[in-house]
């Protein structure tokens, strides 16, 4: 029983290590027999933590000491999948290491009713990320019910996340439960303000400090991000929009009638 009784005495060193960046650390406990897969006393796993805060070197450490890399996290306010973590947050290395260690990148989050791995990345933008998925042979179809990647890339204005999505042999003809196409989804919002449309999902906050940044796209588009937050900086939260829609729908309008 020493090696079990060990093992999960230093989880929560292993755990800590992880929160700290500790690379060395969580080897030092990897090879003195910590599990690098067993969850603490919250649910959360080793690989999902080092996953979703994109430490690709913990997660390689993790990977070649056998953490299976699709097991699911359990933790409160940290459910999910290790690849869907990664791919959420645009951690490319991290998705690259749990693709080379087997990952499975079409499974869905919460026991298989949820996002895929590529859908996250195309809700985000996430055009490296979504590269390296659909490499991995990663369904460019699957989406979460009948909204697909593809249309989550076009209502954003990603112009290349759509561009790798269509390469990849996307379907631009599928619809969603209103019967809308990518291509509508995209025409619906050429010509709108994105910073105003920002504000108004956004919301009245009282008492908050509103700061717009736009950051230029190779491909002549931006990327527009509004944050909110109190007025001595803490707290807040974030929403982003590209602004590739006129682009998308000229794509995918070309595509659909070729």
């Amino acid at each position: 029983m020493e090696g079990p009784c060990m093992a999960k005495a230093l989880t929560e060193p292993l755990i800590t290590a992880i929160y700290s960046d500790r690379v060395r650390r969580v080897g030092a406990l990897l090879r003195r027999g910590a599990s690098p897969s067993a969850p603490n006393a919250e649910g959360e796993t080793p690989l999902y933590l080092a996953s979703v805060s994109g430490q690709t070197d913990i997660v390689r450490l993790l990977l070649e000491a056998g953490a299976p890399p699709d097991a699911e996290s359990r933790g409160e306010g940290t459910a999910g999948l290790p690849l869907c973590a990664a791919a959420c947050w645009d951690h490319s290395g991290a998705v690259h290491e749990l693709l080379a260690h087997g990952a499975d990148p079409d499974r869905r989050e919460d026991d298989g009713t949820s996002y895929t791995p590529l859908m996250w990345a195309a809700t985000g933008g996430h055009q490296r990320t979504a590269e390296l998925l659909l490499e991995a042979r990663a369904d460019p179809d699957a989406g979460c019910g009948a909204r697909t990647p593809l249309m989550a890339a076009a209502e954003r204005g990603s112009i290349a996340v759509v561009r790798a999505l269509l390469r990849h042999g996307a379907d631009p003809h599928l619809t969603d439960e209103q019967g809308r196409t990518a291509w509508h989804m995209a025409h619906e919002r050429c010509g709108k303000d994105v910073e105003s449309e920002l504000r108004e999902r956004a919301g009245v906050v009282q008492d908050a400090r509103y700061e717009v940044l736009r950051s230029p796209r190779a491909e002549g588009t931006e990327l527009v991000e509004l944050s909110v937050s109190a007025l001595n900086g803490t707290g807040g939260a974030s929403w982003q929009e590209e602004t590739g829609h006129a682009l998308i729908a000229a794509l995918l309008r070309e595509t659909m009638q070729g």
